[in-house]
């Protein structure tokens, strides 16, 4: 049995940091303390901190935490776990970890070094009961803790920051309620109490750490510190004390002082935000360009420009590009859509040409006869092949004397055919041989004699026509240009160099001519019909296309503003001294072999444009439309004041002045 006579041992004295963190815990019961380890991710830390379950975490950071190192990281620590309703006390010896902590809007609690432990009281003291031991690394991180020599906060900050940073302190001591003093750091842990379990029972607080403490739990301090200036600041702490977070007696977290500040500073930044969005949404720019004094132009045509394959350099005088050929070819398919009367068949028939004399008359290949049919259209038919017609044979008799003409009878068929070509009985009166007269029946030595001659015919037919040869025509040249492109795309490396579509010859325009491709081939050909069952044509164009490829960035329209300039400026400008110059290209053609640009230079000379006028302008568009505006400015014009002018897109300019940004145009 125990005597309980027996005198009673003092309680072991918390001290060094065991001493503050018990001095927070007995000033706020529903505070807890989260140790945290280098390995530690901020997930973790979050989770541990809610698994705390407490409204007030005091965590305790060891130097060299990558979760803990950055800013942007205790941002999103407070941010969290605000929502939670937690707030946070961060406790470390690492001064990158106070500080980022501090940036964010934590409060935070330095660790120093320490001074000697008091000695205990004289009574006698027996050993406390054996505790379960702690890990090495959270013991070895509680002696550091101990160990760690306070920082002057201010120490890193400029003269200016350091004001700033004291103003801070200041206003948050204004917003609280009571300050607590500074509490000092007791002597570090002992090596030997690194291998026991810490807790309440082991901690000895010191005569003015106890004092402090009651305060705490009557919710209320003994006094409050005097308000201190930037220097006095980073002067004040000691190095073996380390400062406690404020804490006031209303039942307020140091947390909420922090979110309300916090909050006052955001809503601060997003009226600003407002207020620079309203400005820039709001605000208008109005162009104006210095009056001008005179102007003239010197027209050039057909300039030709150098081409060169190399980089021409900063300066250029050529082009850079180089020049690429192709053939290029495209079949369409047309069809016949309409049936016309057309001639079928010709008139054949035989002739008998009858000699008269006593000598043979020969008639060569060629040789037609001619005559009309019924409606008194002239006819002709052709022989044939050559052919002889016999001399006349006389002979004499106990009769008399008797003469037999020559004849012969030859196949003649009409030269065109249809029905227009059938002719009457002996209608053809007329011989007609290659290089003579012609012969004309029974007025000569010649007798032309012959029945009716028919066989020619019409019938319904689907032939080839101009007009149709038109419908598809321009189908083929749009798929000759095409195929034109795409041969000339084969000829370059398309990583480095690009046709330039601008300089593509024949253009799509000169291809409306005739002359810029070959004759079209059209199968069957322009009057001969097509198959009945399949009453198609085809058209096949072709021609030869050249152009020029150059860097994939720089086209030829990019490579004409510099190198124009240039090409004029080396020979020298009709402007005079005072007038600024300019050059207007208005347009280029690449014919096959050469460059050529057609244009004008341009010498002005501009007035001055005053900042008066520029106010007046500034002061006269205020509120006003847009065709109100336009007026004013084109009386600005009118008087000699300002040039051209440039408007927004808007209907109603704002109504106050700095919204309107009156700006000078570039003249150069």
């Amino acid at each position: 049995m125990s005597d309980d006579t027996s005198p009673q041992r003092p309680k072991p004295q918390p001290t060094g940091i065991t001493a503050v963190l018990s001095a927070i815990l007995a000033s706020n019961p529903a505070s807890a303390v989260v140790p945290v380890v280098p390995a530690d991710t901020l997930d973790g830390i979050v989770e541990r901190v809610r698994a705390a379950r407490a409204s007030s975490v005091q965590l305790l950071v060891p130097e060299g935490v990558p979760a803990l190192q950055g800013r942007r990281s205790f941002t999103a620590l407070r941010l969290i776990l605000q929502r939670d309703g937690i707030s946070v006390l961060v406790i470390s010896p690492d001064p990158d970890v106070l500080a980022a902590a501090r940036a964010s809007g934590l409060e935070t609690l330095t660790v120093g070094d320490s001074s000697p432990p008091r000695p205990a009281a004289a009574a006698p003291v027996t050993p406390p009961p054996a505790r379960p031991a702690i890990d090495e690394r959270d013991a070895e991180f509680l002696r550091a803790l101990d160990n760690v020599p306070s920082r002057d906060r201010y120490a890193e900050l400029s003269e200016a920051d350091a004001a700033f940073a004291a103003s801070l302190d200041d206003l948050s001591e204004t917003v609280a309620a009571v300050t607590p003093p500074a509490v000092e750091k007791t002597a570090p842990l002992p090596d030997a109490a690194s291998s026991r379990r810490v807790s309440a029972a082991d901690i000895r607080l010191s005569p003015e750490e106890e004092r402090r403490a009651a305060v705490h739990e009557k919710g209320q301090w003994s006094e409050a510190p005097p308000r201190r200036t930037a220097g006095q600041r980073r002067t004040a702490a000691p190095r073996d004390t380390v400062r406690t977070p404020r804490r006031t007696a209303v039942p307020a977290r140091t947390g909420d002082r922090t979110m309300i500040i916090g909050v006052a500073i955001a809503v601060l930044v997003v009226l600003l935000l407002i207020a620079f969005g309203w400005y820039q949404a709001n605000r208008v720019s109005v162009i104006v360009g210095p009056p001008m004094v005179q102007s003239r132009n010197q027209p050039f045509r057909d300039e030709i420009i150098p081409l060169t394959t190399a980089d021409p350099g900063p300066n250029p005088l050529s082009i850079q590009a180089a020049v690429v050929q192709a053939d290029a070819t495209f079949t369409v398919q047309g069809e016949v859509t309409s049936e016309t009367l057309t001639p079928v068949g010709r008139a054949t028939g035989q002739v008998r040409i009858i000699n008269v004399i006593e000598q043979p008359f020969p008639l060569p290949e060629g040789t037609e006869l001619l005559g009309r049919n019924s409606n008194g259209a002239e006819v002709r038919f052709a022989i044939e092949g050559p052919v002889t017609v016999p001399p006349a044979v006389t002979t004499t008799s106990d009769r008399g004397r008797s003469t037999t003409y020559g004849e012969i009878v030859v196949t003649v068929v009409a030269r065109s055919p249809g029905s227009a070509s059938n002719v009457g009985a002996n209608a053809l009166t007329q011989l007609l041989i290659p290089g003579m007269q012609p012969i004309v029946s029974d007025r000569g030595n010649l007798l032309i004699r012959h029945e009716a001659i028919g066989g020619g015919s019409e019938e319904m037919q689907r032939i080839v026509t101009e007009a149709d040869v038109q419908r598809v025509l321009g189908e083929a040249l749009t798929g000759l240009y095409n195929a034109g492109m795409q041969q000339l795309a084969r000829q370059i490396d398309q990583n480095v160099l690009a046709i330039d579509p601008t300089t593509i010859f024949p253009s799509s325009i000169d291809l409306a001519k005739p002359d810029a491709y070959e004759p079209p081939r059209i199968e069957p050909p322009i009057g001969q019909p097509v198959n009945p069952n399949n009453p198609v044509f085809r058209l096949t164009v072709s021609t030869r296309f050249s152009a020029l490829a150059t860097p994939r960035e720089r086209l030829v329209s990019k490579q004409l503003e510099v190198v124009v300039p240039q090409h004029f400026l080396q020979r020298g400008t009709p402007c005079n001294p005072n007038e600024r110059v300019g050059f207007d290209v208005a347009g280029w053609r690449w014919d096959g072999s050469k460059l050529m640009i057609n244009g004008a230079v341009n010498c002005t000379e501009y007035g001055v444009l005053t900042a008066d006028t520029l106010a007046q302008i500034r002061r006269a568009l205020v509120g006003v439309s847009r065709s109100d505006a336009e007026t004013i400015l084109q009386q600005f014009s009118q008087q000699g004041l300002i040039g051209d002018y440039s408007l927004p897109a808007i209907q109603t300019l704002p109504g106050f002045d700095f919204l309107i940004d009156v700006q000078p145009a570039r003249t150069s």
